[in-house]
């Protein structure tokens, strides 16, 4: 858990040696972050993956703002603001640079985050998302459904 700000804890699973400075001689491998889709968190949503790639890689899997262990007392509730958390959570471990990984609502995050901190992000890897939502986006799937807002 980071308390990135006051009011604001993101949960992230992460390597030991970015928790535990004494073993910092260690090889640095490169950081890959997984980011979950809306209605999961983020070790439900990666494990295998994670497991897959911590041999090497230093793997981070936060949950986004709202899911699993993460809260904020703010009421901001954007894409920027998870964006902005995720940024914060990572510079508190320590990343400098990492690939990140994002699926549906994780890859919104995931762009969102690449457009505001552009120094962060190595590559951005993306499956099952638009690039954001738009209303025009929102209205169009409102319409296949039958629906309006």
């Amino acid at each position: 858990m980071i308390e990135i700000e006051p009011g604001t804890v993101i949960n992230f699973w992460a390597p030991t040696e970015t928790t535990n400075r004494s073993t910092s001689k260690q090889r640095k491998k490169p950081a890959l972050v997984f980011i979950h889709g809306f209605g999961f968190d983020g070790i439900l949503n990666w494990q295998f993956q994670s497991l897959a790639f911590a041999e090497d890689y230093s793997v981070y899997v936060p949950d986004l703002v709202f899911f699993g262990c993460s809260i904020t007392d703010r009421t901001e509730r954007s894409v920027e603001f998870q964006a902005e958390c995720m940024a914060k959570g990572l510079r508190k471990l320590g990343v400098e640079k990492c690939t990140l990984v994002g699926l549906s609502y994780g890859g919104m995050v995931g762009f969102k985050r690449a457009e505001m901190y552009p120094d962060l992000v190595e590559s951005t890897v993306v499956s099952c998302s638009a690039m954001a939502m738009t209303e025009s986006i929102s209205n169009a799937g409102l319409q296949r459904l039958g629906l309006s807002n």
